[in-house]
């Protein structure tokens, strides 16, 4: 009798175990495969998932923009340079999916040769139109006239004669146009003796070709103060001043501003 209950107790451990592998089979496959499992700590909620992916696509596409917008500044910088701008392949190769992508290589395509087109209008507007006529915080500035003399050559943005010729006989003072100081006076074989001066506002005036100079660098003088004499010095023979002016690092027509 003592073996025979030994033996149904073994049974019983084996029936035991068998439930309980069983219950835990049972649990696994409920919660793997039913909504039980998002009550998991950590386990991703299906609004987080949305969330993941649509995260994944909005990167995607920001990445494909900054690559477009890359290309595209690129083509900005070597048109602006005479450069040949870069052909879309280089974009398509740079990222295999835009190349299965008709549409969208279309539309690069597209903006491409739109942007191209302003660039190159707006450069061909600069050539020629010079600007505005006149520029609005000068229209108040009182300037001097530099000497008493006639234009031989205007003044030319699209040209090499950002400046004006003003021819006057050897001897004819030279005055500032307006207050300000002597930041350089010096000579050289092809501009003669020359003098640039500061002035407030962002202005800066040249005066080249004179024939001497009055004034020293560090100097600073009234507006009508005699800063130079008309001569012949330089490449031309004839007495002149090449005056040249300045806004902001930009030339400006001087016959704008000053009565000669």
């Amino acid at each position: 009798m003592a073996k025979k209950e030994r033996k149904l107790d073994r049974h019983q451990w084996i029936s035991l175990a068998a439930g309980v592998l069983v219950v835990m089979l049972l649990t696994y496959l409920l919660i793997a495969h039913t909504p039980l499992r998002r009550t998991i700590p950590g386990y991703p909620s299906r609004e987080t998932q949305q969330a993941a992916l649509e995260n994944f696509q909005k990167v995607d596409s920001l990445e494909k923009v900054i690559g477009l917008w890359a290309f595209q500044v690129a083509n900005i910088q070597r048109i602006a340079t005479g450069r040949e701008p870069l052909p879309l392949d280089s974009l398509r190769l740079a990222d295999p999916e835009a190349a299965t992508d008709e549409s969208q290589s279309a539309a690069f395509e597209t903006s491409d040769s739109l942007l191209r087109a302003q660039v190159e209008k707006l450069d061909a507007e600069r050539l020629a139109d010079p600007g505005p006529s006149r520029i609005e915080a000068l229209e108040k500035v009182k300037f001097t006239r530099p000497l008493k003399g006639s234009v031989k050559e205007a003044f030319s943005r699209t040209g090499s004669h950002p400046y004006i010729e003003v021819t006057a006989p050897s001897g004819t003072q030279v005055s500032a146009i307006l207050d300000g100081i002597i930041v350089s006076a010096d000579w050289s074989q092809m501009e003669g003796c020359t003098l640039k001066m500061q002035h407030d506002g962002d202005l800066t005036s040249f005066y080249r070709h004179a024939g001497k100079l009055l004034k020293s660098v560090g100097e600073r003088v009234k507006a009508g103060t005699p800063i130079a004499v008309v001569g012949e010095t330089g490449e031309l023979s004839q007495a002149h001043i090449l005056l040249e002016l300045r806004y902001k690092n930009q030339s400006i027509d001087p016959a704008l501003y000053i009565q000669f």
